[in-house]
């Protein structure tokens, strides 16, 4: 019978340094071909509303699942439920409130930025204080020596709020300017978290050496920007290829069309995680980190909890 979780029973389970190794666990299986990726999808309603749904499949662990729930318009991941099955039987193993998308999303930022970031990196400037911000900041001190963050908001007064809470959260200096080109110019690394469907700086900014994040729609880094850039990295090019939102343009997709880019050189995380791509050949060189939003990766995670939940004999049997 499956088992049902609540997200009260599994947020104690899972930290950040658990989750940065299940999630280098993962990428390592996905450069060996053992996962299956699937672009996430939205079911639109009206507005800003609608369904979101993630899927994949880890295939050494014999799990496939789906995440999914409202958008970020209506609850975001506040109401996310994962379904986790067994590959082999199709068993439904569990149902679970699955409170750690924002772990997910912190823990592979941070893994990328071990490989791709300068080891000295002090400076980091962000573009988005949404409710991911925080958890994704946490996860980059932990392998960078960040002592500095550059926050542009155009909300001056969300600006100054997330600011205070930061330098009390994160316990180093963080600092809002009025000028997005502040958090831009001098940075040792960018992280960009918008909803912008236009590019929200120029790359004439980006200096050398700068390590630049990506996890907000496709379109906040400009064509120019990936031209710059002497490595591009994605989570997983078919995540990237296929990613259903079409409301902006894809530079990544438009790129390589026109033969600008190439996917063959255009690595996956797994490829970094295992060795068989570098992540930064030079101080010098201006890199890219797109942060492919989730699938196998929030299975991994899914399947570690079901084994751990079974261990501790959490959860209700369900009958269906």
């Amino acid at each position: 019978m499956p088992l049902l979780l609540s997200r009260d029973e599994l947020k104690p389970l899972l930290d950040l340094n658990k989750a940065i190794e299940l999630l280098e666990s993962v990428h390592r299986q996905q450069a060996n071909g053992q996962v299956v990726p699937h672009a996430p999808y939205h079911i639109p309603l009206d507005g800003r509303n609608g369904l979101r749904v993630v899927a994949g499949a880890v295939l050494g662990s014999r799990r496939v699942g789906v995440r999914l729930g409202p958008n970020s318009g209506i609850g975001g991941g506040d109401k996310m439920y994962a379904l986790l099955f067994d590959s082999d039987s199709g068993e439904l193993l569990s149902f679970m409130g699955f409170p750690f998308g924002t772990l997910r999303t912190a823990a592979v930022v941070a893994i990328a930025a071990k490989h791709m970031a300068r080891e000295d990196s002090q400076r980091l400037g962000l573009f988005g204080v949404g409710r991911n911000a925080f958890g994704i900041l946490k996860a980059l001190l932990t392998v960078r020596p960040i002592k500095e963050i550059i926050v542009a908001s155009r909300d001056p007064d969300r600006r100054k709020k997330f600011c205070a809470e930061g330098e009390q959260l994160l316990g180093i200096a963080v600092r809002g300017v009025d000028s997005p080109e502040q958090a831009v110019r001098g940075m040792d690394v960018i992280l960009t978290a918008t909803n912008s469907l236009t590019p929200i700086f120029p790359e004439d900014w980006v200096e050398a050496g700068t390590h630049v994040s990506s996890m907000g729609k496709p379109t906040e880094l400009s064509r120019a920007l990936h031209l710059k850039a002497s490595r591009i990295v994605v989570g997983s090019q078919e995540q990237e290829r296929n990613y259903n939102d079409r409301s902006a343009a894809l530079p990544l997709v438009e790129l390589t069309a026109e033969g600008k880019l190439s996917w063959s050189r255009i690595p996956e995380l797994g490829e970094l995680v295992t060795g068989l791509a570098p992540g930064r050949e030079s101080r010098d060189e201006i890199n890219i980190f797109r942060e492919s939003q989730g699938g196998y990766g929030d299975m991994a995670l899914a399947a570690w909890l079901y084994e751990e939940a079974l261990k501790r004999g959490l959860g209700k049997k369900m009958e269906l």
